[in-house]
């Protein structure tokens, strides 16, 4: 198995901006999506079942040796599955979100100057600037959203658990990155437990073509049941991978 801190320098996010302490609870199988207190509008995926997104979106790219990327099959229609020396480490989800079913993204849009039009070139210079606030907004509401949900779960799990542990929500600086061939952006966050170690760790990355949103997924963690990796070692190790996957995809399409 390939050394964590061999092929983590230089690219591992430290983990700043919001910070707030919950409690965790170990036997917590929620999903991200269930787990979410406040309703929102873009966690809806109106995907086509049966068909994978990523059999014309994916292109070939580095990987660890032993390590194989192959859109999964079973119905899986948004899930990309990450095998090492044919076994399974984990899967990553790829969502995309009609705008017209957005409506706060597109008031966002608004607000920013850029209208709300399908003839209109999100990629023009014109607006690009525009349109990365945009994204970054989204991103921060988004981590709002995050930390709130996980301070209610978690203390309603304390109120029952005969053992429990604290968990500093910390999100990560935003980052601008390639999408295929648009302008996105790589977010993600940690959830550390107080005592030590690593409860739970995302990776996502947003963007945005004139017609949909992309979001792209991974993580560590428990409360997931697709989109994640069973070790954190394996998903720290494919984490420099994955920036060059998203960055190679055959988006929009």
């Amino acid at each position: 198995m390939i050394r964590v801190y061999h092929v983590l320098l230089g690219f591992i996010l430290i983990p700043v901006g919001v910070a707030t302490g919950i409690s965790y609870f170990s036997g917590d199988k929620h999903s991200e999506a269930s787990s979410m207190k406040t309703p929102t509008s873009t966690l809806v995926s109106t995907q086509s079942a049966g068909i994978n997104i990523w059999e014309n979106s994916i292109e070939e790219a580095p990987l660890p040796p032993g390590w194989k990327i192959n859109p999964c099959k079973q119905n899986n229609s948004s899930l990309l599955c990450v095998s090492g020396n044919g076994k399974p480490l984990g899967t990553v989800e790829i969502k995309i979100l009609p705008l017209e079913e957005q409506p706060n993204f597109q008031q966002m849009l608004l607000d920013a100057g850029i209208p709300v039009n399908s003839n209109v070139n999100y990629q023009n210079p014109k607006y690009i600037t525009q349109l990365a606030t945009v994204l970054n907004s989204w991103v921060t509401n988004r981590y709002t959203e995050l930390a709130k949900s996980r301070k209610y779960i978690y203390e309603d799990k304390l109120k029952t658990a005969k053992t429990a542990d604290n968990i500093l929500f910390s999100a990560y600086p935003l980052q601008k990155a390639q999408v295929g061939k648009l302008e996105g952006v790589r977010y993600g966050f940690t959830g550390l437990k107080q005592k030590g170690g690593v409860y739970e760790q995302h990776t996502g990355y947003v963007a945005f073509d004139g017609k949909a949103l992309y979001l792209i997924n991974t993580a560590f963690a428990p409360d997931l049941t697709s989109g994640k990796f069973e070790s954190l070692e394996n998903l720290s190790v494919f984490e420099p991978y994955l920036n060059a996957i998203v960055a190679n995809l055959k988006l929009p399409n």
